[in-house]
């Protein structure tokens, strides 16, 4: 008799970056996705972009849990956390939305509930420039690790 696992089944992550890699540390996202991508973990796949775009949605439901990493002015070196679904939220443009809203749309148009993770690195310089200030460098590389660490541990 043959048993088959329902645990066997690989999670699908999708990592997006976003952010302006011609703003220096506005490129933390884009970076944390190219060093992700150097690990060539099965089942991970890579988007890097400007900003997130409604169009997104139709991508993010081939996956089971998305991770957004991007730049921040303030707070901590570097945090990650679930996002909250909040379809309430305005729209700065009706092609650009936030995390919450991605989620949202998601689960509303396409009846599938995508955990939404949010990695978030304190830069220091936004200032045009194609690369990342050292603390910036170290704040990205510790949070590559941290979302290294997440995905082993799923």
């Amino acid at each position: 008799m043959i048993m088959e696992s329902t645990d066997s089944r690989i999670e699908k992550i999708l990592i997006i970056g976003v952010g302006n890699t011609l703003r220096s540390d506005d490129g933390i996202g884009a970076y944390i996705c190219l060093q992700m991508d150097a690990l060539h973990l099965p089942d991970v796949a890579i988007r890097i972009l400007h900003q997130l775009q409604i169009e997104l949605i139709e991508d993010v439901v081939d996956y089971d849990s998305v991770i957004i990493a991007d730049a921040s002015v303030t707070g901590a070196d570097f945090e990650f956390h679930s996002v909250l679904m909040d379809e309430t939220q305005a729209l700065s443009s009706s092609h650009h939305l936030n995390a919450n809203m991605l989620g949202a749309l998601a689960q509303k148009i396409y009846g599938k509930n995508i955990p939404i993770f949010l990695c978030s690195v304190r830069g220091e310089n936004f200032e045009m420039g194609e690369k990342l200030s050292v603390k910036a460098k170290m704040n990205a590389d510790n949070a590559v690790k941290m979302i290294n660490d997440w995905i082993k541990n799923k």
